[in-house]
């Protein structure tokens, strides 16, 4: 039952970083969980600005990649299964840069392709 207990409390910090990161971007005029259509279109057109690289590192590494960092360094903690400080502190930051990258590099291929010409040249 602890297992279970660490794995939702790590869920919940990782829930409880994404909220704090979003929020942390809106003074950038980024709004992370828009709805509306005309903030969608700003926000792309900000973000191309921006960048693959600062992309990559903003929504990626100190986005998703570090959600999931704290999610697992707070899971094994609680389960008493960690191997102290550093070994975490490690974990973290591998876990972070690793699944950010990933996801920041796959969402910035998703979301910014330029169509292909129909009929091909």
């Amino acid at each position: 039952m602890q297992w279970f207990i660490s794995i939702i409390a790590g869920i919940a910090v990782g829930i409880a970083w994404l909220a704090i990161w979003a929020l942390s971007l809106r003074p950038f005029g980024i709004a992370v969980f828009s709805r509306r259509p005309e903030d969608r279109i700003r926000r792309r057109e900000r973000i191309k600005q921006m960048g693959k690289l600062w992309y990559i590192l903003i929504f990626g590494v100190a986005g998703s990649g570090l959600a999931v960092g704290l999610a697992i360094a707070a899971a094994d903690f609680l389960g008493h299964i960690s191997h102290g400080w550093v070994t975490e502190i490690g974990k973290l930051v591998f876990l972070s840069l690793i699944v950010g990258w990933l996801q920041g590099a796959r969402t910035w291929g998703e979301a910014f392709r330029d169509p292909a010409p129909f009929p091909p040249n």
